[in-house]
C-alpha cells in the first residue's frame, strides 16, 4: 500500500502548476516502474535458480536411466547366457543387443529427417505471403 501525501507535499504540488503536477506524476510513475522492475528482477533471478535446480535434476535422472538401462540390458545378455550352451555365448549375444541397438537408432534418425523435411507453420508463412503480396499491389496503386 502507497503512503499517503504528507501535507507539506501538498502544498508543494499545488504550488508548481500544471508543469509540476506533471513532473510530479512522471517521476512517481518511474519510481513505480522501477520498484516492479527490481521486484521482476529479483523473481527473475529465483525462477532462475529454481529452473536450473530442476534441470541439474532432470539431467542426473536422465543418466541414471542410462545407466540402469545399460545395466539391465547386461543382466538379460548375462541371463540369456547362462540358459544356451557355450562358453562364450555372452560375447554373441553382446554382439546382437548393440546392433539391435545401432538398427534402432537408425531408424530413428531417418524417422527424423523424413520428419524434418515436412514444412512447419505453413499456414502461418501462407499469410505471410497473402499479406505481402497485398501490402504489394496496395503500395503500387498508391504510387
Amino acid at each position: 500500500m502507497m503512503p499517503e501525501p504528507r501535507t507539506e507535499d501538498r502544498r508543494a504540488a499545488a504550488n508548481t502548476g500544471f508543469i509540476g503536477h506533471v513532473s510530479g506524476f512522471t517521476a512517481g510513475f518511474l519510481e513505480y516502474l522501477r520498484v516492479r522492475l527490481t521486484l521482476a528482477g529479483v523473481e527473475a533471478k529465483e525462477a532462475g535458480i529454481h529452473f536450473g535446480i530442476l534441470v541439474g535434476l532432470l539431467v542426473a535422472a536422465l543418466v541414471m536411466v542410462f545407466i540402469g538401462y545399460l545395466f539391465l540390458c547386461l543382466a538379460a545378455i548375462f541371463g540369456v547366457a547362462a540358459l544356451l550352451p557355450g562358453a562364450h555365448t555372452w560375447i554373441w549375444l553382446t554382439f546382437a543387443v548393440a546392433l539391435l541397438h545401432f538398427g534402432g537408432a537408425i531408424a530413428a534418425v531417418l524417422i527424423v529427417r523424413a520428419k524434418i523435411a515436412t514444412p512447419v507453420f505453413s499456414v502461418t508463412l501462407d499469410e505471410f505471403k497473402k499479406d505481402q503480396e497485398w501490402l504489394n499491389t496496395t503500395t503500387t496503386r498508391k504510387l
